[in-house]
């Protein structure tokens, strides 16, 4: 049981550690191109809709 709450817990790091690392990268962007990516609101969708899809990998 205690094996299990070890995995689950590196599990949520690995999660918020990709999370986390995405944001980094979103602000460290030039502002050309977070204009660019503002004007292009379905770019934005398929980053976030691939980040979540990593972070789910992850825990199933």
């Amino acid at each position: 049981m205690l094996e299990e709450l070890f995995v689950e817990l590196k599990n949520l790091l690995w999660g918020i550690g990709i999370i986390s690392v995405a944001i980094l990268i979103l602000l460290t962007l030039p502002k050309k191109i977070s204009y660019k990516l503002g004007e292009y609101p379905l770019i934005l969708i398929i980053m976030f809709s691939l980040i979540v899809l990593v972070v789910l990998k992850i825990f199933i």
